[in-house]
């Protein structure tokens, strides 16, 4: 929304890259991001919390670290930092390309932290769309938003009757 800043949060620390393409990203879209390097995400998350706080920003957005498949030292530290701060919203990033897959990696991502959307990558055609309903239906998960390209400009509001309209033609 406009006149709202908001801070991106560098909590992914494991792959090295993570922290300088979270920069590339926060500069691309003029946004500042907060990091504190290989600290601990819990740690950063709280500082990061403060910092936003002291400095007027209106959202703030944890990126977390990521993985292809799910384990118990993620989801472990994921809940360690959901416990460190007040979230109000929590949305898994999924890459449509893992499938059917999606929906037991969003079921057990729910277990844990009890999500409150997805957002969908790669989802550039409408043949992954049953994805999209299997995760709706059998958890009751929305989906937020789609990931159509590679750009900025890529990640849309998911739109039920629009992606609709994309599968039968209308």
């Amino acid at each position: 929304a406009r006149g709202l800043r908001s801070l991106l949060v560098a909590c992914g620390i494991y792959r090295p890259a993570a922290i300088e393409q979270l920069k590339v990203v926060g500069k691309a879209v003029d946004t500042p991001v907060f990091e504190m390097g290989t600290e601990k995400p819990e740690k950063t998350a709280v500082k990061a919390v403060a910092h936003a706080r002291d400095y007027g920003y209106d959202f703030v957005i944890l990126d977390t670290a990521g993985r292809l498949h799910i384990d118990d030292e993620l989801m472990a530290e994921l809940k360690r930092i959901t416990e460190a701060v007040e979230v109000n919203d929590i949305l898994l990033v999924i890459d449509s390309m893992v499938g059917q897959d999606a929906v037991n990696i969003a079921k057990a991502f729910n277990d844990i932290l009890e999500i409150d959307g997805v957002i969908l990558t790669k989802l550039d055609g409408t043949a992954k769309g049953g994805i999209i309903v299997a995760i709706k239906n059998e958890l009751g998960i929305p989906v937020k938003y789609v990931g159509v390209g590679e750009g900025i400009d890529d990640l849309q509001p998911f739109d039920a009757a629009e992606f609709a309209d994309g599968i039968f033609g209308e």
